[in-house]
């Protein structure tokens, strides 16, 4: 995980969904979307420290900028604020480019953010039916009977982007901008 000491405070974090889509209007005035590509997160946060500190950033730079992916917490947008309390997990197999997961009963609502303990994409839950979850996008790897289906203190898996500027500017107080995709 990408953890820095109290020396460098992160601020500015904004998370976004990526959701590459296709939208026509047929002859008959019904408009058609589609998703037409993968959907990521994308991070954009900032860094600001002193200048006692310009080595702990360059050592975050130097480990991450050549693509390692790191963890990152997604704050509030991780937090799980809905009335499910205890575990939740699959209860059958769900295979990649599935849709849906069979759960243990749940109350996780429509609208919330889950991920699987086997891989680190982050999901949204669209839909469900009973115990059925219903989930965009479609999964990226097989989820196994039993697998533990995370709600809350969600983290993602991040990269850095490669057209970050690493621009350090000369101040006793200095603030660096980054920007990251979301590990696929």
């Amino acid at each position: 995980m990408a953890s820095f000491s109290n020396n460098i405070k992160i601020n500015g974090v904004s998370v976004s969904s990526t959701e590459p889509r296709y939208s026509n209007r047929s002859w008959t005035g019904t408009e058609v979307t589609r998703s037409t590509g993968i959907q990521y997160y994308k991070l954009e946060f900032t860094l600001t420290f002193k200048q006692q500190s310009l080595a702990e950033y360059q050592a975050f730079v130097a480990e991450y900028s050549r693509g390692k992916p790191f963890t990152f917490s997604l704050g509030h947008m991780g937090v799980y604020k809905g009335s499910q309390s205890g575990a939740v997990s699959a209860s059958a197999q769900a295979l990649k480019g599935s849709y849906q997961v069979s759960s243990t009963a749940n109350t996780l609502e429509i609208g919330s953010l889950i991920q699987f303990t086997n891989h680190s994409k982050i999901y949204r839950i669209i839909g469900r039916a009973g115990n059925v979850l219903q989930l965009f996008p479609n999964l990226r790897e097989n989820v196994q009977t039993g697998e533990t289906i995370l709600y809350n203190n969600l983290q993602g898996t991040f990269t850095l982007d490669i057209d970050n500027e690493y621009k350090v500017p000369v101040n006793n107080i200095m603030s660096v901008n980054l920007k990251a995709t979301e590990y696929l």
